[in-house]
């Protein structure tokens, strides 16, 4: 007969970690938990866990302690999700509330619904990553250290115990990883020092022109990988291009880290369902000259509405109906949407954007694939954020889920306005996509005299659609960081 698990000797456990309790139906709250929240989960916040989800997110964010009142079975909150629809008809901020419900019901909690309290973490270290049975912390290592495993969001934790920590992220993986706490040794400005070390969470950092927005981010990925411990597999950054991934590898060369274009992220995902041969646009326009019949007339090209109108689908996500009401040039566009991607799955093929929209359209449907691909994307950097389509937005937002830790670096005034439904939005309503997100500004230009950024900031204080920020040329009183952020500011540039 199998032994039960051990009884959690840390309960309630320390402060600084913010536990919560999940408990069965009336339950009463138990000590350590008087002043707690009380939240209750039952077939009523099933069928709308959204509210829930965010209240849970956010108390889970901040180490609030939350007793959760469990109505329903477990099976039935962890009930997997998928949609059918296509990418194109859901609403702009779609999101499966119920997964990210059930991971925050059980991240951070204890399980009271027996007769003592549980702490699975622990339990799972125990069972498979090697730790030993402690009774002062949740394991022992195997060097003999007693521990604690984390189940917040994984970062600093202020104020926590001096004990080392463990975080439910390395178990996991059957892993006893002891969280970092070393400091960046990269010289660094003092704002970007603050952006690398953002402790956890959601972050957004709004990263101007010649501020050295790309030394942020290499910075922050040694951050994570070096100082702080965090496993390479749970880590993905992208790029918006091949040059700026090529020139991330570069700067990271010493890590064992993936960088990829949004692109290479997204045939990675479709390689999971199938492999498909990827084609260029030679053989997309014979593809559709089998398919559409137009005029040919002279000096005109009849296939470029029908180009555009199927990035304006799969990127833009609009319905192929509105695009060939909206655009006059692409009759039958609608039923050719449709035609032309059966002919991509029936002949094992996918052009450029085919790989986004069949990325998003898999994750969607495919619970077990989605959970694949979130490990990848525990930890998730995103470069030139305000360039992202809604296709890419909403790429990015399934494989970040349900944790939503991505620091997403970009300037919403460098935003490419008229391709495929780019918009500063995606940057200055940040919090609406990843609710709970930081935000970090980079405020130096180290590439242009004061004259012209003053200049440019005037000028780009017009823009509507913006997120208000100041913007000063270095100082040439430098330091030695300052001297090395301005060489790597003006030596490499900023957008392909």
């Amino acid at each position: 007969m199998a032994s039960s698990p051990p009884i959690a000797t840390t309960f309630p456990g320390p402060d600084a970690l913010g536990r919560n309790v999940v408990v069965g139906p009336n339950a009463a709250t138990p000590d350590g938990y008087g002043e707690a929240r009380r939240l209750v989960l039952d077939d009523e916040v099933l069928a709308d866990p959204g509210p829930t989800a965010a209240l849970l997110r956010s108390r889970w964010l901040s180490r609030q302690r939350t007793v959760i009142e469990l109505r329903v079975t477990n099976e039935q909150a962890r009930e997997r999700e998928s949609t059918t629809e296509p990418p194109y008809a859901l609403p702009r901020d779609h999101a499966f509330h119920r997964e990210p419900l059930h991971f925050l019901t059980w991240a951070n909690s204890y399980d009271l619904r027996g007769s003592d309290p549980r702490w699975w973490h622990g339990v799972l270290a125990q069972r498979h990553a090697g730790a030993g049975d402690s009774e002062v912390a949740d394991i022992r290592l195997p060097d003999g250290r007693h521990a604690l495993v984390d189940g917040g969001p994984r970062g600093p934790i202020p104020g926590a115990a001096t004990r080392p920590v463990v975080h439910r992220e390395s178990v996991a993986l059957g892993r006893l990883t002891v969280q970092g706490t070393s400091a960046p040794t990269a010289a660094l400005a003092p704002d970007q020092l603050a952006a690398v070390t953002h402790g956890h969470g959601p972050a957004r950092v709004i990263a101007p022109a010649g501020s050295g927005k790309t030394r942020v981010l290499t910075a922050r990925l040694r951050h994570l990988l070096t100082d702080r411990g965090v496993e390479p597999e749970l880590v993905t950054a992208l790029a918006y291009n091949t040059r700026a991934a090529q020139e991330m590898r570069q700067r990271t060369s010493d890590l064992d880290v993936s960088i990829r274009t949004l692109h290479s992220l997204a045939l990675r995902i479709c390689s999971l369902d199938q492999r498909r041969q990827v084609i260029g646009e030679p053989e997309v326009r014979r593809i559709l000259d089998r398919l559409v019949r137009t005029a040919r007339i002279p000096n005109q090209d009849p296939f470029q509405p029908y180009l555009d109108a199927l990035a304006e689908v799969r990127l833009a996500l609009v319905d192929p109906a509105e695009v060939e009401a909206q655009r006059g040039d692409v009759d039958g566009f609608a039923e050719v949407f449709d035609r032309y991607r059966t002919v991509l799955a029936d002949e094992g093929l996918l052009d450029f954007d085919e790989q986004i929209y069949r990325a998003v359209e898999l994750l969607l449907q495919r619970p077990d694939l989605r959970a694949q691909v979130q490990r990848w994307g525990t930890h998730l950097l995103v470069d030139e954020f305000q360039d992202l389509t809604p296709a890419f937005l909403l790429l990015i937002r399934l494989v970040a889920g349900p944790s939503l830790q991505v620091f997403a670096v970009g300037d919403d005034d460098q935003t490419i306005y008229s391709y495929a439904g780019a918009t500063p939005e995606h940057l200055t309503a940040f919090q609406r996509w990843f609710p709970g997100a930081s935000f970090h500004a980079l405020e130096v230009n180290y590439r242009c005299p004061p004259p012209v950024v003053a200049a440019a900031s005037t000028l780009l204080a017009h823009n509507r659609h913006r997120v208000d920020k100041r913007i000063h040329a270095h100082e040439p009183s430098d330091t030695a960081a300052t001297r090395h952020v301005r060489a790597s500011a003006t030596t490499a540039p900023e957008r392909a």
